[in-house]
C-alpha cells in the first residue's frame, strides 16, 4: 500500500484554520479529486506536539491519503501538476500560511 502525505510545515506566525480546512478545503479537495484514482483511506492528523517537550507545536496538519496500486500513485500524481487543482491551490490562503511538503511512502501491516 502507498500513502501520500501533504504536510503542512510548522513557522514562525504560523496560521492554520482547522475548522476551516475541515469545513471548506476538505471538501473541495474530496469533489476536484481524479475520479479514476480509488482510494482505501483518508486521515488527517492534527496539532501535532513534540511527545517528548509537550507545548512544542511540531505541524498543524497532515493530510494522508493511502491507495492499493502504484497506478493510483501515479494518477495522483499526475493530478497534481494539472490544472484540476487550482481550486485547492487558491484556497490554500484562506486557511494557512504554512508551505506543504508532499511526500510518497510504501505501508506495510505489521
Amino acid at each position: 500500500m502507498y500513502k501520500i502525505k501533504a504536510t503542512y510545515l510548522p513557522r514562525d506566525g504560523m496560521v492554520f484554520d482547522l475548522d476551516y480546512y475541515f469545513r471548506v478545503h476538505v471538501p473541495l479537495a474530496g469533489a476536484h479529486l481524479d475520479p479514476g484514482i480509488v482510494v482505501r483511506k483518508i486521515e488527517v492528523e492534527s496539532n501535532a506536539e513534540s511527545l517528548l517537550e509537550p507545548g512544542n507545536k511540531a505541524t498543524p496538519c497532515v493530510f494522508a491519503v493511502y491507495l492499493s496500486e502504484k497506478k493510483y500513485v501515479d494518477r495522483f500524481r499526475a493530478f497534481l501538476q494539472t490544472d484540476g487543482v487550482a481550486p485547492m491551490r487558491e484556497d490554500v490562503p484562506k486557511y494557512t500560511n504554512c508551505e506543504i511538503e508532499w511526500t510518497l511512502c510504501e505501508v506495510t501491516d505489521v
